[in-house]
């Protein structure tokens, strides 16, 4: 019979530098052709601000098959509710029966931190780093994790549209090691970071390349859909861009597509994958001025492999409850 696990048990069964080791090995099954993986499919609920996307794959080396159904409703914070909701169907590759049904929101939010981790431990230079944080939501909080499991992080800084939760965020993430601060404006936190991520639900751009010193390194993942961007015209023009799948970032991301349109790009800007960096077939940074950018949309091999680490973790620790269905 099928696990079922709680938002709270994904949380227990999760570890971000586990996470990260299988979200890699995911994407370099991507990028060599070891995968099978649609561009997902998105419906729009127009009337309540709201997308409904489903996202299939399945990882031949991994032999993992799962489908995650995700929602991303951007008042819902003003309900006191999370932005991104989920559920990951994982199944049996031999057969097509159903092993798990899961909480995908914590998930959701872990794997993605976690490829990010892939892009930094990639792009990034090395050395001490001022981490720099736009948004403070669930991605904001597990982007802080992965980045302290892939750099030497010494200082986080953060900024979002309110004060109070920056704070709450702030104090949470603070240690003696690791101080984590408020920035005035996103400006200062970008003139003042090494590796910026920008976790956002903003439709137009947030950052401008005149604020990014040599050599910093950003994770662009709010925005995944053909109109809305995180990252101004002049900043994607001018860095080194790496990506999670062009099939998908051809489709989905407005981050690119709209300097493309602008003319400012085309699409051999974009032509490099991250799993293809990983494996060694692509080069990663080429120098240590350059501005690197890795773009992440979210693509569901990072799913298939976190909801099967999920599934093995339970089995073997007696987490879940089995149910007919």
């Amino acid at each position: 019979m099928p696990l079922v696990l709680s938002r709270a048990q994904v949380r227990e069964l999760l570890d971000m530098p586990t996470t990260i080791d299988a979200v890699e090995r995911a994407l370099v099954e991507f990028s060599t052709g070891r995968a099978h993986m649609p561009v997902r499919v998105t419906t729009h609920i127009a009337p309540h601000a709201g997308v409904a996307l489903g996202m299939p794959a399945y990882l031949a080396d991994t032999d993992a098959l799962a489908t995650k159904i995700v929602t991303v409703y951007k008042n819902n914070p003003a309900r006191g509710l999370p932005t991104i909701m989920a559920v990951v169907v994982l199944s049996d590759p031999t057969t097509g029966q159903v092993t798990a049904i899961m909480d995908g929101g914590y998930l959701t939010a872990v794997r993605t931190a976690a490829a990010s981790a892939v892009g930094t431990k990639y792009l990034a230079t090395p050395g001490p780093k001022t981490v720099g944080i736009v948004g403070v939501g669930a991605q904001g909080e597990a982007h802080v994790a992965a980045m302290r499991a892939v750099a030497d992080v010494k200082r986080v800084i953060v900024h979002s549209r309110s004060e109070e939760r920056s704070r709450a965020f702030a104090d949470r993430e603070s240690t003696s090691e690791c101080p984590c601060t408020i920035a005035e404006s996103t400006e200062q936190l970008c003139r003042d970071s090494d590796i910026v991520v920008l976790v956002t639900t903003a439709a137009e751009p947030i950052v401008r390349r005149a604020w990014f010193r040599p050599g910093v390194h950003i994770n662009a993942v709010g925005s995944h859909s053909p109109g809305a961007r995180e990252l101004d015209s002049d900043t994607v023009a001018e860095s080194r861009l790496v990506v999670d799948s062009r099939a998908a970032n051809l489709v989905e991301c407005g981050d690119l597509l709209i300097p493309m349109q602008e003319g400012r790009i085309d699409r051999t800007h974009f032509e490099d994958e991250i799993g293809e960096v990983a494996a060694g077939l692509k080069r990663g940074r080429r120098s240590a001025t350059e501005i690197t950018i890795f773009k992440s949309v979210g693509i569901a091999v990072e799913d298939v492999a976190t909801a099967n680490l999920v599934y093995r973790r339970a089995r073997e620790q007696g987490i879940g409850t089995a149910v007919e269905i």
